[in-house]
């Protein structure tokens, strides 16, 4: 399963958004039930990027 084009480049600005203010990022993965990447920064910012590209940070 991969992710879609709009997924992979949101993904890719949220991880430059975390890096830019020198968060680290701990976990990206696609979550196979939901098709969701969900990212894990600096063990207490989270982010879901549902397959629209759409971002909900948590």
């Amino acid at each position: 399963m991969e992710p879609t084009s709009k997924q992979a480049i949101n993904a890719i600005r949220v991880c430059a958004q975390l890096t830019r203010v020198y968060k680290t990022i701990d976990l990206v993965r696609l979550d196979e039930r939901t098709r969701n990447i969900y990212i894990l920064a600096d063990n207490s910012l989270e982010a879901e990027i549902t397959p629209v590209g759409e971002v909900i940070w948590l």
